[in-house]
């Protein structure tokens, strides 16, 4: 039965306008379509019935059709009034003027989507509609995600016919444990979700599909790691010896944090199987740190490292850092980014194939095919949210399965982090090194400027730096945004006239904005006025107050950012967060970023506010878009399935578990270890 769930549709003869659409839609095999649940459900019922708040399906005579512009915009509204035995409603349509047309009076015509009442009148916004249609029975309606070219009573007929394959569909779930929970069957639920019989039972089935697509991954998540954790491939070796070379070349002791999560990379390393691990800490926590002792670990093992940050900025950061703790080192470390000279790339791609560069830091441009590596143990991926999943597979490509070390300032919350990567080890550097102080977050309304304003001079005066960020680089008429050029030149000429001030942006060259960072680093200039482009990568201990122009506009994931560029020096830091806000999220984001500087309570709220699926990193996890499931509305069946994959891993048909992934997955699913 496998066999028919993976064949082809052609044999089904259903025509090039079908066969187009459900290209589009990537229905290419049997198992697709049986996999393209309903996106929701109408109520087929008569309009007498109808309830407010319903999601409907009414069918009805059409009495009459017209069109005409919506009063004070350009909007054209088609509104359609149907009538059956029991009463009347008005279909109404939105810059379609050509259903006037299609939908003429005395024709039987089905209209599907949310009602409402109002004025005595019921109304209905159709997300569909069908001209004569075929008698059908009360009940609930599939409604299917469409594209061009198939209506959905089709795909609900090609559903129909394909709909006994389900029988051959396997079920992950051990045998016991899905008698224990109760679960509808496999088939019978693939049967219900997409033709239910009842309220009843779409919900049972609904449930049992979720389920066993959760307990799918996280089961097959475990098994990667339990088959990577017999490869002996990549065994380091690590001893007293190596971790007092490794520690000398660092100017500080590290921290408890830093000390406990070298450790447990060190056991990752020097254990059978690959490491995936996740490191999380705010700004200035000392990830960068602790990515070294990994480097020097895999150079003294006789491997390579790679560095790849999502910007120029943050690469070059890097690279001045690890440079400066290797300085009195044999180390080579080079940096590769976009724009360099064709020769000097080309001399630094020899010296990393021949072994003669040991760390390579660089951007996107580590990927490229033309970098080749002699032997690469392990590639450090910083802010790895930034890059798709397909560009971290890239780099991991260029050696032979190394180790991985992901680096990220925004922190996942604790539990999704374990919910979401299943296996996937995680460590937290939730300690700041000595001498640290927490920043000073003030929300600054528009007529407490020009006091702020003066402590800022104060500051200045007594020998801090400070930066001024801001949204945009040019003006924006749609936003009503000033604009950080214009800004700047206000700061130079009229705030600020007696200190020096500095303008960086992203549409600068990059000479132009390394320039204006180094004059900032080097205390050439006293103020820095920048937009997002400094959120990574600047590390100046002397900047202690930091400005945000609107900051309403900010996420807290991007304010918590910003504020990790001060506070990194021993001088107490400020940020001032300058906004009039007019929504009651954006007053709440600013009230959150003032009361707490602990990246992980911030990363709650961000989760509250935003959910799940607009969180940062979650769309470029690399996990496979789900069938039924959601991420963020069945948190819940998630991590009851991530328990019940634990608690039952010694009763897991492993090779049913990779067929049922290969099945629904394919390729998509061999990407989540990256």
């Amino acid at each position: 039965m496998a066999d028919d769930l993976t064949q082809t549709l052609d044999h089904l003869r259903l025509g090039d306008r079908i066969m187009g659409a459900l290209d589009r839609l990537k229905l290419k095999r049997v198992i697709d379509v049986l996999n393209h649940f309903p996106r929701g459900y109408n109520r087929r019922t008569t309009i007498g019935a109808l309830k407010t708040g319903m999601t409907a399906s009414v069918t009805g005579k059409v009495l009459n059709a017209a069109t005409k512009a919506a009063r004070r915009s350009r909007v054209k509204v088609t509104e359609v009034v149907l009538q059956d035995a029991t009463g009347s409603i008005k279909a109404v349509f939105f810059n379609q003027p050509w259903i006037a047309g299609k939908l003429l009076p005395g024709l039987t015509v089905r209209v599907s989507g949310p009602v409402e009442y109002a004025y005595h009148a019921w109304t209905i916004k159709p997300t569909s509609f069908e001209i004569n249609p075929a008698g059908q029975e009360p009940g609930l309606e599939p409604e299917y995600a469409l594209t061009q070219g198939i209506e959905s009573s089709e795909l609900a007929d090609l559903v129909s016919r394909l709909i006994h394959h389900a029988d051959g569909i396997a079920d992950p779930l051990p045998e016991k444990l899905a008698a224990g929970l109760r679960l509808m069957p496999v088939a019978e639920a693939y049967r219900q979700a997409h033709k239910p019989a009842n309220d009843g039972a779409l919900q049972a089935a609904l449930l049992a599909l979720k389920y066993r697509e959760f307990f799918l991954l996280q089961a097959g998540l475990r098994l990667r790691r339990r088959s990577e954790a017999q490869d002996t491939g990549m065994l380091f070796h690590v001893d007293e010896d190596l971790r007092a070379r490794a520690l000398k070349y660092f100017p500080f002791e590290m921290t408890g944090a830093q000390k406990r999560v070298c450790a447990e990379i060190e056991r990752d390393l020097s254990s059978p199987g690959r490491m995936h691990r996740l490191l999380q800490g705010d700004v200035g926590s000392g990830k960068t740190a602790v990515a070294l002792y990994a480097a020097l670990i895999a150079l003294d093992n006789g491997y390579q490292a790679a560095f790849m940050a999502p910007t120029e900025v943050l690469a070059r950061q890097h690279f001045r850092n690890l440079s400066e703790y290797l300085r009195k080192s044999k180390v080579r470390v080079d940096l590769l980014v976009g724009g360099m000279k064709k020769s000097d790339r080309d001399r630094l791609c020899d010296d990393l194939e021949s072994g003669k560069t040991h760390i390579i830091v660089g951007t996107h441009a580590l990927i490229e095919d033309y970098v080749k590596f002699r032997k690469l143990g392990l590639c450090v991926i910083d802010e790895q949210h930034k890059f798709g999943v397909n560009q971290r597979a890239a780099l991991r490509a260029k050696g032979n399965r190394p180790h991985i070390l992901a680096m990220s300032a925004t922190p996942i919350p604790r539990t999704l982090s374990m919910t979401l990567y299943g296996a996937l080890d995680v460590s937290i550097i939730d300690e700041l090194p000595p001498g640290r102080s927490p920043v000073i977050t003030e929300w600054v309304h528009r007529a407490r400027q020009p006091a702020c304003f003066e402590r800022i001079r104060k500051e200045l005066k007594d020998g801090g730096r400070a930066y001024f960020i801001y949204p945009l680089v040019n003006e924006s008429d749609t936003l009503e945004l000033k604009s950080a050029i214009e800004f700047a030149e206000t700061l130079k000429n009229e705030t600020f006239p007696e200190f020096r001030v500095g303008l960086v942006h992203g549409q600068m060259n990059a000479a132009d904005k390394d320039k204006a960072m180094d004059m900032f680093r080097r205390g050439q200039l006293d103020i820095l006025a920048a937009t997002v482009v400094v959120e990574v990568g600047v590390d100046v201990p002397e900047a202690n107050v930091m400005v945000i122009e609107n900051a309403e506009r900010f996420g807290l994931a991007q304010l918590h950012q910003l504020r990790g560029r001060v506070g990194r020096g021993k001088k107490q830091s400020w940020l001032f967060l300058f906004g009039d806000p007019h929504t009651e999220d954006a007053v709440k984001r600013l009230m959150v970023i003032c009361k707490t500087t602990d990246g992980f309570k911030i990363a709650e709220e961000d989760l509250k506010m935003r959910g799940f699926g607009d969180f940062a990193g979650t769309r470029q996890s690399g996990l496979p878009k789900l069938h039924v499931g959601d991420f963020e509305r069945d948190l819940g069946a998630l991590e009851r399935a991530r328990q019940d994959a634990a608690r039952w891993a010694a009763h897991i048909d492993e090779d049913r578990i990779r067929q049922c992934l290969e099945l629904h997955y394919g390729r998509k699913y061999r990407l989540l270890d990256v």
